[in-house]
């Protein structure tokens, strides 16, 4: 028997958990590229504009599932960056901001991404993403990234037509992969949707970058704590 067959065979005999999915902007993709792309379009004001033009995104996502007016991240992150222009007081040219607008498109893949879900894959467990991001952008960003070879299921809210942390969300990796709640594992380094996933019953890695980050007090249980480096471990060994 091949190496990685054994390997899989080994992981489907003592694991608790079948598939694993991943967030996408801020976790498989690094967002930290995002200030450069902000700076380069208003020179001195990027580190300004790029955590608010994300803080506005979010917010903006969590009103519109909330009151039922859902539109695509594309336009949600369009109008968010519309916002955070106009809080900071900056104008820029329309070329400018339309380049600016399509930089979430254009982010990298995290250095560890492609070894950690190689890895899961040797086990036998199948992956995905699950994404607030529009199908469009899903479909352009793992193809762009080569992602696309190393997943099994690219799932986006469009599907719903709500946006994480809903529940409805995270009941689509289940609905897909045919795989019951409590034997995904889900990744991501926001700690908002750590608490979605964690409440729907996903076995959750947060991949807390910033330390001194609490975790949210909205009643959900305690996600686990992971880096990179030790996903495999807190997802499949410590199963």
């Amino acid at each position: 028997m091949a190496a990685g067959q054994d390997n899989a065979k080994h992981g489907r005999e003592g694991r608790a958990i079948d598939a694993v999915f991943f967030d996408l902007f801020g976790t498989l993709l690094d967002l930290s590229a995002l200030v450069e792309d902000c700076e380069q379009a208003a020179p001195g004001r990027g580190r300004e504009l790029a955590p608010r033009w994300r803080a506005w995104q979010l917010e903006f996502s969590w009103l519109r599932t909330t009151m039922g007016t859902f539109v695509d991240f594309d336009r949600v992150t369009a109008d968010a960056l519309e916002a955070a222009m106009a809080e900071l007081g900056l104008e820029l040219a329309s070329a400018t901001v339309e380049t600016l607008t399509s930089a979430f498109e254009r982010l990298p893949v995290h250095p560890a991404a492609p070894g950690v879900l190689g890895r899961l894959r040797s086990f036998g467990v199948r992956t995905g993403i699950l994404t607030n991001g529009s199908r469009r952008t899903l479909a352009q960003v793992v193809a762009r990234t080569g992602l696309d070879r190393m997943l099994d299921y690219a799932l986006s809210v469009d599907a719903v037509g709500r946006f994480k942390p809903d529940p409805a969300v995270y009941r689509l990796a289940c609905d897909e992969s045919g795989v019951e709640a409590v034997r995904i594992g889900f990744v991501t380094a926001n700690g908002w949707d750590a608490a979605g996933a964690v409440s729907f019953g996903f076995r959750v890695a947060w991949l807390r970058n910033d330390l001194s980050a609490p975790f949210p007090r909205v009643g959900a249980p305690s996600p686990m704590i992971a880096t990179w480096e030790s996903v495999h471990d807190v997802l499949l060994v410590c199963s």
